[in-house]
């Protein structure tokens, strides 16, 4: 039995969250003795943990390197000009001053998280692993030179998608033979089963019900959402936009919603245990992020054989074929209102669309033993 760990910030809420219980649920017990090493004591979705996984945190001397290895990496033009892309030092000083909270020897340590944060930069040097990797979860990456000083600790760089691995390896080619793909697992069964267990009570079969899902920030897009509803509802479509997830931008998009007059037509429902009802017996899903690694909530619609309208960037593109299994609309609120207008108007568009989702075969064989071959 191999000795594994895996790294990552937190048990939150966020699709990369939901990544990583979905990835520790799928590793086989019988091979893999699993120790899960958090910088942070957030555990809201540890209840979906279906198996015992010895749950650990990283030490600190004190609070105050703590909390600096909790803050989100500087950002990759900040450090560039101020010269520190060659060398990190702060991340090497946190390391100093953190360590493992027991020193056992593993096979394979991985850094789920990623996101240039410090998680990298501990596993790389305080860790005593045969072979590392550490993951990629957007393609658009500034932060990357927070930690490429330590890429040469690792022996595998996984990417969420192929856009991911193509941005990396234009950005390092010299390590290109270290990266590869390995797509986010989704429990379909899981997905299904919880889909069926309520009708959602917000719903009105007189109304053109549209879902997004996820969380409230800038990169979500909800501010194009907002406004291409106010377009709509302009002109004259009846419609409701329900919005599933939390974050730092909710008073910002009440505002928002306010000026606009929206408040019966954009709801901000907030996060929700169960959201597949509500994509399920949605009329169309609508993700219109600014950029995204591998969405988890596009890959759970297509599992939900739903109408969709996503925005156009190659990770998408990557999941979504225009015209036949969705429609990919530019990244502005006119091109979004357009999308959604002429799925709200053309039945046998939806109807063919949801029809060519049903097709497609979603699955996730070989994901997990990609972790064998590191």
């Amino acid at each position: 039995m191999k000795k594994l760990l895996v790294v990552a910030k937190s048990l939150g809420g966020g699709g990369s969250e939901v990544a990583l219980i979905e990835f520790l649920n799928r590793l086989d017990e019988k091979k893999y003795n699993i120790t899960l090493l958090l910088l942070d004591k957030d555990t809201e979705y540890s209840y979906r943990l279906k198996k015992k996984i010895k749950i650990e945190y990283i030490k600190f001397d004190n609070k105050f390197y703590h909390s600096l290895a909790s803050m989100y990496a500087l950002p990759g033009k900040a450090i560039k000009k101020i010269g520190l892309n060659k060398y990190f030092p702060i991340y090497d000083v946190i390391a100093k001053h953190s360590r493992m909270p027991f020193l056992p020897h593993y096979d394979v340590a991985i850094d789920f998280y990623g996101y240039g944060a410090f998680t990298t930069a501990f596993l790389a040097l305080n860790v005593n692993a045969d072979k590392k990797a550490f993951w990629l979860h957007d393609e658009q990456m500034p932060w990357i030179v927070n930690v490429e000083r330590y890429f040469s600790n690792y022996s595998k760089i996984f990417g969420v998608s192929k856009a991911i691995k193509k941005t990396f390896d234009s950005l390092y080619p010299h390590y290109r033979e270290k990266s590869d793909v390995f797509y986010n697992v989704i429990d379909i069964k899981n997905i299904l089963k919880k889909s069926i267990e309520f009708y959602p009570k917000e719903f009105k079969n007189n109304i053109f019900n549209i879902v997004t899902v996820g969380r409230l920030t800038e990169q979500k897009g909800y501010d194009l959402s907002v406004k291409a509803a106010k377009r709509l509802k302009d002109e004259g479509i009846h419609f409701k936009w329900f919005a599933i997830g939390e974050g730092k931008d909710r008073r910002k998009l009440e505002r928002l919603i306010h000026k606009l007059n929206l408040n019966n037509n954009f709801i901000l429902l907030g996060r929700r245990d169960n959201p597949y009802p509500y994509i399920k017996n949605c009329n169309l899903f609508v993700l219109p992020s600014r950029h995204e690694g591998y969405s988890v909530a596009l890959v759970e619609a297509r599992i939900l054989k739903k109408c969709i309208v996503t925005s156009d960037f190659p990770a998408n593109v990557e999941q979504i074929d225009n015209g036949k299994t969705g429609l990919i609309s530019k990244l502005n609120d006119k091109d979004l209102e357009n999308c959604i207008k002429k799925l709200y108007l053309d039945s046998k568009l939806r109807d063919k669309l949801e029809k060519n989702v049903t097709k497609e075969n979603i699955n996730f064989d070989g994901q997990i033993n990609k972790i064998s071959n590191i």
